[in-house]
This record gives C-alpha cells, structure tokens and sequence, in this order.
C-alpha cells in the first residue's frame, strides 16, 4: 500500500519512469531473493514468501525516501505532520470503494471457476493453467495503457475539457487494441515452442494450444472494449455503474455459463473460455452504450472554489502553457487543494 501510494504521486507528476524502475529492481531482487531462501537455505515455500515480502519492503521504503526528496516536484517535508484529512478521505472513498468491491468480486469469481476447473482433471487443469498465464500476460501492455488513461481523463475532466476527455478515452482505447493484437500475435504463433519450453505432457500440450488459439482470436477483437472504456468512466467519477456491470457480467456470464456448462455439458476448459468470452462481449456493449452516452461525464469527484483569475485547470492540464501552469497551482495551493506540507517545486516549470 505505501509503496502504491508512492508510485501514485510520482506518476501524478508525469514520472512514471521512477516507479517502473522500482518495480523491475523489485522483481529482479525477488528473483534472487527465491534462489537464495529456497536453495541455498532450503526454506522452501517459506523463502518463497520471505523472498516476496523483502523486495516488498525495499521498494516501499525506497520510494518513501525518494518522496522525501526536494528535487522531486512533488514532496512531501516531513511524514510526522500529516495528518487525516475526513474530507479529502471521503472523496477518495466514494470512488475507491466500488473500485474495491468491483476487483474483488472479480478474484472471488476467479476462484469459483478455479475451484471448478480441479475437478477437470490433471490434463485439463495444467492447460487451463498454462492458457490463463498466456492470456494474463497478453494484457498487461493495454492494462498499462488503461492506467494511463485514468490519469489523462481524470484530468481532462476535473479541468471540464469533455471533448478532450472523450478524445483521449477513444485514441487511448484504440491504442491499448493495437497493443493486445500485437501481444496475442506473440503469444499465439510460437505457442507451440511456449509448450515445449515449458515442459508440458503432450496431451496437455495439444490441449493447451488448441484453446490458446480461440481464446487469443476471440480477446482480439473484444478483451480492449470489455476493459478500456471502463478506466476511462471510472476516471470520471463514474466507478458504481462500472461496479455493478462488471460484477453482474462477472457472475451471469463467467461463472454461471461456465459452471453450466461443465457440469450439463462436460465441456471440460473449453466451458470457462466460453463464459469469460461472454463476459468480455456483454461487458463491451455495455460500456460502449455507457460511454456514447456521454453519463459518465456527468458525475464529480472534486469540487473546488471558484477563481476570480483567468487561470484555470484547462490551462493547467490541456493547453500545458507553463506560466499558466504555475499561477493555476499556486491557486491550487491557496484553495487548499496541497496540503500536509505537500510542495511544488519551481524547477518543474
């Protein structure tokens, strides 16, 4: 959580490039981490566990100390003199709780499909296993394209630039459907070589490669309206309809199908991609619906004063014009908007 917190601020300030080299330096150190604990001490799971939970700690505290720092542009003097802020928590609440609820509706879904798929089979449950880390990985570039766009939107629309928030949803949308095509395409032909790397017996092989290949054509054309669309209406504000559609969607369609048809239908693996495909295209309709709408822009997470100057967070955010940018957030400061000894640094400008 602290280092998350973190991360935040740094890519609030356009520095995404810090977290990410906290992240790799994490993983690399998890790494050796593992070597270390489970063969060298043969801790086993426990290294594994203990491995994890340093470089997790690491990262945390370094990122704490990099927020320290006063050459960052946004840097926080002293930790002991924050204190809770009930209104600013309540903001963050009424939008990070159906976000919260939304995610773990999902891995509680997962783990009902998780827990049905055993019942397949050792051959059915090492391919299901190999296509679900196929298929995760495939997404992780638009998902990071996803995150992006919750910053890009959520400023456009604190700013009431909502010609500008629909733009960058549509092109960032557009974006994330290359990445994923390009990402299934590197999966999808080398599959079979991905199988022998990783060992697998060869009917699970065969298996594994022939539901990777429908499962991959199908994400192409409907994983990114399913998932992008929703980053940018919850960048809006709009976070309980995207709760409650990704939810019900989750339960009619990934959970119910699938265990319908495992269990009417014997369909083995080839029933959970069934329901998740379902899920992907009732959740794309939906949120496509929602966004031509133009509802979702209707909704406000942050209400602030009103300025007597020009200046104002279009300025700030759309036109980047940097003698503009300063006097709106020295504005910002005397509104209140920075507090807890939060400081901006002019070196930024």
């Amino acid at each position: 959580a602290l280092y998350n917190a973190g991360a935040a601020s740094f890519r609030t300030s356009q520095n995404s490039k810090l977290p990410m080299a906290i992240a790799f330096g994490s993983n690399i150190l998890n790494i050796i981490g593992n070597v270390f604990f489970i063969f060298t001490l043969s801790l086993g799971v426990a290294g594994a566990a203990l491995s994890t939970l340093l470089s997790r700690i690491i990262s945390a505290l370094i990122i704490l100390i990099l927020l320290k720092q006063p050459k960052q542009d946004l840097y926080i003097d002293s930790y002991l003199s924050i204190r809770p802020e009930i209104e600013t928590i309540t903001k963050i609440l009424k939008t990070g709780i159906p976000t919260g609820i939304e995610n773990g509706m999902f891995q509680f879904g997962k783990l009902v499909i998780q827990s049905t798929v055993s019942t397949m089979g050792s051959t059915a449950i090492a391919a299901q296993v190999m296509v679900a880390m196929l298929e995760s990985f495939a997404c992780q570039a638009s998902i990071g394209i996803g995150l992006g766009m919750m910053t890009v939107v959520g400023k456009c629309v604190g700013a009431k630039e909502y010609k500008q928030a629909k733009h960058y949803t549509i092109l960032l949308t557009k974006y994330a459907w290359i990445a994923c095509i390009i990402c299934c395409a590197i999966i999808m032909f080398p599959i079979q070589q991905i199988t022998s790397l990783a060992r697998m017996e060869p009917e699970s092989a065969k298996l594994a490669i022939w539901l990777t290949r429908i499962v991959f054509t199908y994400k192409m054309i409907f994983w990114t309206p399913s998932f992008l669309p929703g980053y940018g209406l919850r960048a809006a504000g709009d976070v309980k309809f995207s709760m409650i559609t990704s939810t019900l969607s989750m339960w009619i369609c990934r959970v119910v199908v699938t265990i319908f048809l495992v269990h009417q239908f014997h369909m083995g693996p080839l029933a959970v991609w069934i329901g998740m495909g379902s899920d992907w295209t009732v959740r794309s309709f939906i949120f496509l619906a929602r966004f031509k709408s133009n509802k979702w822009l209707e909704h406000k997470v942050i209400y602030h004063k009103k300025s007597s100057s020009r200046y104002s967070f279009k300025n700030l955010i759309v036109h980047k014009q940097k003698h503009k940018y300063l006097v709106a957030l020295k504005e910002c400061q005397s509104n209140n908007f920075f507090q807890n000894h939060i400081h901006l640094n002019h070196h930024f400008f």
